[in-house]
């Protein structure tokens, strides 16, 4: 069996029994899944109330004075102040007042108590439609009036599909992509980096590289705990397709249709993030001497992968302009990028291919300087090594040598 996989095999196996991963990966979610059913439980018992409340209305204009479609919450009064006094003593929730000049300026004036029923503009808007439309002699040209417009937005640059009720969902999905996959990935990558320090400072490292070299120590702990983050992002998914899946009927979470290439592009992109942010964490935990110190190193790169968030009105107004598609090929910022231009427009294949063959070579090449770094410290136990003796580190076929007190000899 490699050696590297019985790493991986117990990163994988130590930290998913630790009560704050579970707690992180299981309990969060679980907890947020709760309370989002709460809520839009609470909502859809509102909407159904507030979809049968009784409105008033006050028609000055004259066209609903023969209305032929007149739900039993509709009801007319003569005048105003009827209006007001029914909405005073509670028999209606609220009454809209058609002006006079409606048919040339469609001008209407709703009047509530402070809870107002939701959804109030859009029965009004059906009321008036089929009220308007029933004069219209043609079956089809009023069922039109009445809902004119059944929209599907297609993209010409990549042909996909959206339906009406799905556009807001294809502008959001990335946003909460990229949140969950920053959290998850600094979570891993920390468990990676205080191990990295823990095992150092206890020289228990020392004993392990006798059996096992750096490369394969460091492979073996980022794949192991990168599979624990794929566990944390499918639990995060399998709470969010639950929460969609039993809160359509309310009408909040309906325009929530994820495409499936974001989908798969997502976890591509996540797995090379996680992969190029851990060997970093590796590679500040090998040179620091304590976790705190290494924290605050570690905060100064997680600036850096966030920096395509205050591009972000770019990607609004050009996702393909020379700014989106330069960071999209520095390996630092294309997983956030890519994410977040595959909202606004559809990436073209050559900069997806290269950009994940750059995050590539450059994770392996972190990879090899955090080893190679990671292998001279063990050498320096209780001496940061300076930057000199890093360069050093990283010249092939260097060699060291080190007297009793960690002092490099040569």
């Amino acid at each position: 069996m490699p050696k590297w996989w019985l790493v991986a095999r117990h990163e994988f196996v130590t930290h998913i029994r630790r009560r704050s991963f579970l707690l992180a990966a299981f309990g969060l979610p679980l907890l947020i899944v709760a309370i989002m059913i709460i809520v839009f439980s609470l909502v859809a018992d509102n909407v159904s109330r507030d979809v049968t409340a009784p409105i008033g209305y006050v028609d000055h204009s004259g066209v609903l004075a023969q209305a032929v479609e007149r739900p039993n919450n509709f009801t007319a009064f003569p005048d105003e102040d009827a209006a007001r006094a029914a909405l005073d003593a509670g028999n209606v929730a609220g009454y809209f007042v058609v002006q006079a000049d409606y048919l040339q300026s469609g001008n209407i004036s709703f009047y509530h108590s402070s809870d107002a029923p939701l959804r109030i503009d859009d029965a009004i808007d059906e009321y008036l439609a089929a009220n308007l439309s029933a004069e219209v002699s043609d079956p089809a040209l009023a069922r039109l009036i009445r809902d004119p417009v059944n929209l599907e937005v297609r993209t010409l640059d990549n042909g996909r599909t959206i339906r009406d009720d799905g556009i807001m969902g294809v502008f959001i999905a990335p946003f909460i992509f990229v949140t969950i996959f920053l959290a998850v990935t600094q979570a891993t990558s920390g468990y990676l980096m205080s191990s990295v320090v823990e095992e150092k400072a206890n020289r228990i490292m020392e004993i392990l590289i006798t059996s096992v070299s750096p490369f394969q120590m460091l492979a073996g702990k980022l794949i192991g705990l990168g599979a624990l983050g794929l566990v944390q992002i499918a639990v995060w998914l399998a709470a969010g397709g639950l929460v969609i899946a039993l809160n359509r009927g309310t009408g909040i979470l309906a325009g929530i249709d994820i495409p499936p290439d974001l989908v798969v592009l997502s976890l591509v992109y996540f797995l090379l993030f996680y992969f190029l942010y851990g060997a970093i964490m590796a590679g500040i935990g090998a040179v620091t001497g304590s976790e705190q110190e290494s924290r605050q190193i570690a905060g100064i790169f997680g600036f850096i992968f966030a920096i395509p968030f205050f591009a972000i009105y770019t990607f609004f107004q050009d996702p393909n302009g020379p700014l989106p598609v330069a960071l999209t090929l520095i390996p630092v910022t294309a997983p956030m990028v890519v994410i977040l231009r595959s909202a606004f427009t559809a990436i073209p294949a050559w900069q997806i291919a290269l950009s994940i063959v750059l995050m590539i070579a450059t994770t392996i090449l972190v990879v090899w300087i955090s080893a190679r770094i990671f292998r001279w410290s063990l050498l320096m136990y209780g001496k940061r090594p300076s930057l000199r003796m890093l360069m050093r580190a990283l010249r092939p076929g260097a060699r060291m040598q080190t007297t009793a007190t960690g002092e490099s000899a040569g």
